[in-house]
């Protein structure tokens, strides 16, 4: 996972900076048609004739942070405890300084680790952002639980990249700057819109959607009929069912391969990704912003959710078969493996 933007120090997004010469060449004209194909992307929370609610560039890959902090946390922890109850055998201050090292690099390493948990747990459940149509204003909820508020017109939009060595590749996302006075200095900035997994290629397709709805006469109609799928948050957190179809949908390309070769895996994933949700509050839009993005009473272009088509068998009932197959393959293997390692020690 990509954590830009999300956590402290390098995976913090640069403010009160100058604009690079790489974002002015990068930059997203509002009102050019940047290509043929338009998709959401599975980025839709609601749309409707006022305003576009998009989730964050975190929520696709929700429950990642919580796996690896645990799977870290947890031998970290076990080291420790093992070494204090060490103690008491050991003579001499040279063993016991030893012993001390370890405990305080152990505990130094479980911390850490459970910082890496809380990018996830224990904060909100996603970080929505909203496109009013017709007052031109964006909004934005930050990691922090504050909002963003900026013009539509004033934002300055690029795409922009991110490298993460220990995957090897660069991850995507459209960017969103608002400026300083002087047009040059960035004193805020948000992700605007992430293509699935951070892929290049499907970055110009996801900005023609959100352009389209902003700024073409036919913007609202065109994206209504394009979006089939609206994430099920929002004013609720994400349910058991759709985080399991969430969870394995990066495998749905290959139900009968993929998903069974990959479900203990991917329900490791997923059971990170519901204690994410669940541990995380719901975002609430401030009362003002809720005055501002009042949608018509008989507008027809509302789709939220509820307007969602039922799942396949292939496609909601067969994920969850795997993973509850995926779980308890993966309970044995943690459990066979931590139980051999104790008979070790």
């Amino acid at each position: 996972m990509n954590f830009i933007g999300l956590g402290p120090y390098k995976w913090k997004y640069k403010t009160d900076r100058a604009l690079t010469d790489e974002e002015k060449r990068n930059y997203l004209e509002k009102r050019k048609k940047t290509s043929e194909d338009v998709c959401d992307d599975l980025s839709v929370i609601r749309i409707n004739g006022t305003y576009l609610e998009l989730v964050d560039r975190w929520y696709a890959d929700k429950g990642h942070a919580v796996v690896y902090g645990t799977f870290g946390a947890a031998p970290a922890l076990a080291i420790a405890l093992m070494s204090i109850n060490a103690i008491p055998d050991v003579n001499g201050v040279a063993a016991t300084s030893l012993i001390a090292i370890a405990i305080l690099v152990m505990a130094v390493f479980f911390f850490a680790f459970l910082y890496l948990i809380h990018f996830e747990a224990f904060r909100k459940a996603h970080y929505p952002i909203r496109l009013n149509r017709k007052t031109r204003m964006v909004y934005a909820f930050k990691p922090n639980g504050s909002v963003i508020r900026a013009s539509w017109d004033n934002l300055f939009i690029c795409k922009d990249s991110h490298y993460v060595p220990l995957m090897g590749r660069r991850f995507y996302d459209i960017r969103a700057h608002i400026l300083d006075e002087d047009g040059l200095t960035i004193r805020e900035t948000f992700t605007l819109g992430y293509p699935y997994f951070g892929d290049e290629e499907r970055l110009p397709p996801l900005w023609e959607y959100i352009r389209c709805y902003m700024e073409d006469n036919n913007g609202v109609k065109k994206n209504y009929e394009t979006t089939k799928l609206c994430m099920p948050v929002g004013e609720r957190r994400e349910g058991l069912y759709f985080g399991i179809v969430r969870g394995f949908g990066i495998a749905a390309f290959s139900p009968f391969i993929a998903q069974p070769l990959m479900s203990p895996i991917w329900a490791v994933i997923t059971w990170g990704r519901l204690i994410a949700m669940y541990t995380s509050r719901v975002p609430r839009w401030p009362e003002e912003i809720e005055a501002e993005c009042q949608i018509d009473e008989n507008d027809p272009y509302c789709k939220d959710w509820r307007d969602n088509d039922k799942f396949t068998f292939i496609e909601g009932p067969w994920p969850v078969i795997w993973f509850v197959i995926g779980s308890a393959i993966a309970i044995t293997a943690i459990y066979l493996t931590v139980t051999s390692m104790a008979n070790a020690m």
